[in-house]
């Protein structure tokens, strides 16, 4: 939902102009409305409507209705200036328009959705609060007015935010406890703060001078993006931390000190054993707490679908689902989105057999696109302008999974991102288990893994391997064997410590790719696998209930056994939105390939400080120096050129680039 951008710059007031072209940016991620707040730190905020700011909200006689145009007053500057994008989920009304505003103090821009707002604004209203629209906007006003930062750890969704307190001249800015919602920062050395969704809103103002890192560029190509950490690729740009609020004075401007608000729980305990009971215990209340976490991401005033790549994540949400449809009494059917590869060389991505299975149980409308390799360079320049930051590959079947989603109407998709890395999903956690357990319970777990699961057989020798040097040396030898090796992913720790390390890392970078792939076709992306209630509780199961008898992800499996097809409730192998990269780039585009690499100085400048040898690289790698390539002609050298042409009418073939 929507996006935002603030500019704070009081020795140098913005033009409002400048705040609407940062807002322009930002076009695919709110094309339903649009608004801006001014304040120059006396009297009340000036309200701004803009060129797609619907003739309703004009008309609508709201406290925070718009008292003039951008296009008429264009110079009009002023020491802050918030500016908003709207994607209407919830109230579609005209009463949803923002910059909000509550009791002429406070007054918000915010991008995200609190799914617990019904419950919340029951709250509030027992302790006094009226409301006047139905939006979880003013319920997020409300709270914080009556709360102030402590109402964070009371919302259950996502969501990034800069809210005005007139009264105290302080700014709150905060991001989820997961960093599901983006937010990026720029500060000047004279007290000046900008903030928006994505980084390409930053690069309008003039005072931002865009320049990559070649540092973080250099340490991309070696190990991959890093969206968990601040810095970006771009000099100067930073992302505000998950979990944290911040407040500024307008009185006496400072660096944001972010305070962080959220803690994930300590790591169960790694010793206790498996047993049946228990296990059909956890396994109930799994069940339970996603089942409310999907109820509450089905709160929507716009049509709900789901992503369906084949895997059990995916499909377990669409179970729940359907499950909750029924329960309230609706009989639209549920529309499921996937992106399938039948085509000859192209059987190792597709997951057609596992979505059409899951169809038919249950009984789900079904909607599949077959990425083409002939779409892949123009759809890759797009999805590159999208992310702002150069991703690990091409993200083609997130990409045209949304495209699908966005082409048959729909506005907010339910999807299965975060339960790998609280599940024990990965096939390199098999490692860290085996490397922990009593050498008869490795020697069991082993026998088990290779006879169940497919493609286990390194990670299985290796995590027998780790358990051996342990024995011997202890685990810090298992730590620098794995480093000499150039394992990559570190064997030594404890299976619930690589799952918690994952967590607040790599997860990072999923989130980002979710987020920006779907907003860029003007879709909202949800997550019940990231409902704070699942993650506190999945952090406490112990990991004898996640890898057991073979299986990863075992409670998962042991909890939907029954309810979905057996073929996806204990599947052997494991894709996770896999792309054809493989058979595209060694086959039809290895061409297009190395001509880009070949046209990139900057590639080459960047292959050579990271002593890679492009001709000579892995496939994984080549594709990394070619989304630096593509990233640095888009923002430095061609800067804008896909400009607006995100959104919901983008073209996904050749076509889409002249």
């Amino acid at each position: 939902m929507c996006g935002i951008v603030l500019t704070f710059t009081p020795r140098e007031p913005t033009a409002v102009a400048t705040v609407a072209a940062m807002a322009r940016a930002l076009r695919h991620r709110g094309p339903d409305d649009e608004g801006y707040l001014l304040y120059d730190g006396h009297g009340e905020p000036r309200l701004l409507a803009g060129d797609d700011t619907p003739r309703a909200v004009a008309e609508a006689a709201m406290p925070w209705q718009p008292q003039g145009r951008v296009a008429d007053e264009p110079g009009h500057t002023a020491a802050l200036v918030m500016g908003h994008r709207r994607l209407a989920i919830v109230d579609l009304s005209p009463w949803g328009h923002q910059p909000m505003s509550r009791g002429g103090r406070w007054h918000v821009v915010y991008n995200g959705e609190i799914y617990n707002h019904l419950e919340l604004r029951a709250e509030l209203e027992a302790l006094g609060h009226a409301f006047l629209t139905h939006s979880d906007t003013e319920v997020l006003l409300a709270a914080l007015a009556e709360w102030g930062p402590r109402a964070l750890a009371r919302c259950n969704g996502m969501w990034a935010f800069a809210a005005l307190d007139t009264e105290r001249r302080t700014l709150l800015v905060a991001r989820d406890r997961f960093g599901v919602k983006p937010l990026y920062v720029w500060q000047g050395g004279d007290g000046s703060l900008l903030l928006a969704s994505e980084i390409k809103a930053l690069l309008v103002h003039p005072k931002v001078r865009a320049a990559a890192s070649t540092e973080r560029c250099v340490a991309l190509l070696r190990t991959g993006p890093r969206a968990w950490e601040e810095a970006t690729e771009f000099e100067g740009i930073t992302r505000f931390p998950p979990g944290h609020w911040a407040e500024l004075s307008l009185d006496s401007p400072a660096p944001l000190r972010p305070q962080r608000y959220w803690q994930r729980p300590p790591v169960a305990d790694p010793g206790e054993p498996f047993d049946a009971r228990r296990a059909d215990h956890l396994a109930g209340r799994y069940v339970e707490l996603l089942d409310d976490a999907v109820r509450l991401r089905l709160r929507a005033d716009v049509r709900v679908g789901t992503a369906l790549s084949g895997g059990l994540d995916s499909s377990s949400i669409a179970w729940l689902v359907n499950r909750s449809l029924r329960r309230d009494g609706k009989d639209a059917r549920q529309e499921v989105f996937s992106s399938v590869y039948r085509g000859e060389g192209l059987r190792a991505a597709d997951e057609s057999a596992f979505i059409a299975r899951v169809a038919e149980q249950l009984q789900v409308r079904s909607n599949t696109i077959e990425p083409r390799a002939d779409d892949v360079p123009a759809a890759h320049e797009r999805m590159v302008w999208a992310l702002d930051t150069p991703p690990a590959n091409t993200l083609m079947s997130s990409w045209h999974t949304f495209a699908l989603v966005a082409g048959r109407g729909v506005v907010v998709t339910l999807d299965g991102q975060g339960a790998d890395e609280q599940l024990a999903g990965y096939t390199r956690y098999v490692r860290n288990a085996l490397v922990h357990a009593p050498w008869g319970a490795a020697l069991a777990e082993s026998r088990a893994l290779l006879g169940a699961m497919q493609g286990f057989g390194l990670a299985v020798g290796i995590g027998l391997g780790g358990a051996l040097v342990r024995r011997v040396a202890g685990r810090w030898a298992v730590h620098r064997l794995a480093r000499r090796l150039g394992m990559g992913a570190d064997p030594s720790p404890t299976l619930a410590e690589a799952m918690a390390d994952d967590f607040e890392t790599h997860l990072q970078n999923l989130l980002l790719y979710a987020d920006k792939t779907a907003m860029a076709w003007s879709v909202e992306s949800r997550m019940p696998f990231m409902d704070y209630r699942v993650v506190q509780f999945l952090a406490t199961v112990p990991p004898a209930y996640k890898i057991h008898g073979g299986w990863t992800k075992w409670l998962a499996r042991h909890a939907t056994a029954g309810q979905l097809p057996d073929e996806v409730v204990w599947r052997r192998d494991k894709m996770g939105w896999a792309i054809p990269e493989p058979a595209w780039f060694e086959g039809p585009l290895r061409p297009w390939l190395a001509g880009r690499l070949a046209a990139s100085g900057f590639a080459a400048d960047v292959a050579r400080l990271a002593g890679m040898d492009p001709a000579g690289a892995p496939l994984a790698q080549r594709l990394r120096l070619l989304n630096l390539a593509t990233w640095h002609r888009l923002f430095f050298e061609e800067p804008g050129r896909p400009g607006c042409t995100l959104g919901r009418s983008m073209p996904l073939g050749a076509e889409a680039v002249p």
